[in-house]
């Protein structure tokens, strides 16, 4: 800030900078995939860039790798900057398979979370499970759920993507999480089913998941290309998920049209 208190920049904000709200969002979310940030990285994350995202998933099972103490802090941490924090879906289905699913949502309460993902990713679990899953942890520990749906490799993908998305959200999910890789999909099906999910849930309900690194064969371009093509099909204010700390500045940029595409009108 100047002296005056005007920022030197004001006035140079974007050509879609108009169309971004201010937290609490109800649409133009983004979730940043927290893959083990220090507590002063994610202090320095929040410092820098708290008001541009709204979601922290805790990848897989680092709820348990924390300390306690670490855990609760980092938690309140993000609540207090008006970002929800939630355990990644993978650890869900970790106390399914292991046979610890009655403890999951009791601890997830616990701990300090509001929202759990309740995911299908790696284990064979059907959709009358994610469905009671969904429905308990809303009505019985009053949390909030993102329920995710994709096509998964290994697993039975007999349930239509359509069903298997309408399911989570009749059960009581506030958001659904789509694989952002699938809008573009070779399988021109898969694509149109997609639209069909967006039309039906409606778009402000749905969050497109980018892929990462842990993806083979994914590449950092890859991901710059599918966010850029989310935002051109769907408008700036498009929920995003699994965005990199490192690339959340730059997605906001591109949001508000400061990014690579800031030349155009």
């Amino acid at each position: 800030m100047t002296s005056q208190g005007v920022h030197p920049f004001a006035g140079l904000d974007g050509a879609q900078a108009s169309e971004r709200t201010t937290k609490p969002r109800g649409a133009g979310l983004t979730m940043v995939a927290d893959w083990g940030l220090g507590l002063q990285q994610q202090r320095d994350l929040t410092q820098l860039s708290g008001e541009h995202f709204d979601f922290a998933k805790i990848a897989v099972g680092m709820s348990r790798l924390y300390s306690a103490e670490l855990l609760s802090e980092k938690i309140q941490h993000y609540v207090s900057m008006g970002i929800e924090p939630f355990p990644g879906g993978q650890y869900l289905e970790y106390a399914q398979v292991h046979g610890q699913l009655e403890r999951y949502l009791p601890a997830c309460v616990e701990a300090g979370y509001r929202w759990v993902e309740v995911s299908d990713n790696i284990a064979p679990v059907t959709v009358d499970w994610k469905r009671q899953i969904i429905a308990r942890a809303v009505e019985e520990f009053g949390l909030k759920v993102l329920g995710e749906v994709g096509k998964k490799e290994g697993l039975d993908n007999s349930i239509p993507l359509l069903d298997n998305a309408k399911a989570c959200m009749d059960a009581g999910s506030s958001v659904l999480l789509l694989e952002a890789a699938e809008i573009f999909d070779d399988d021109a099906d898969t694509a149109r089913m997609i639209d069909e999910i967006v039309t039906a849930v409606g778009i402000d309900k749905v969050m497109f998941e980018l892929p990462g690194p842990w993806i083979s064969n994914v590449h950092h371009h890859d991901i710059h290309r599918l966010r850029r093509e989310l935002i051109e099909r769907y408008g700036t204010q498009v929920n995003i998920g699994n965005c990199s700390p490192d690339d959340l500045l730059s997605l906001e940029a591109f949001r508000r049209g400061l990014g690579v595409n800031a030349g155009s009108a």
